[in-house]
């Protein structure tokens, strides 16, 4: 009984996996297509980032020091040991 299930798995699956060609390789040309889309969702995150960080960060204008102590703030939080130094 299990061999003619097995069987019977083993002859529905080679038909479905003969029918699957493997994907045909992309053109340059769309292959460079490809990637100048990548590269301008990029560089929308990027604008749409500095949109949203970077007028916050000018509003703080925090020194480096401040910035110091808000990370040591941040890792003690988190319970990242101190550096050595």
């Amino acid at each position: 009984m299990r061999r003619l299930l097995l069987l019977g798995l083993i002859g529905a699956a080679l038909p479905a996996a003969a029918q699957q060609l493997p994907p045909t390789p992309a053109t340059p040309a769309e292959r460079q297509r490809q990637l100048e889309s990548w590269w301008a969702r990029q560089r929308e995150k990027e604008a749409t980032d500095r949109a949203i960080n970077g007028p916050r960060e000018a509003r703080r204008d925090l020194t480096r020091d401040q910035f110091e102590r808000w990370n040591r703030q941040s890792d003690r939080r988190r319970g990242i040991p101190l550096p050595p130094f």
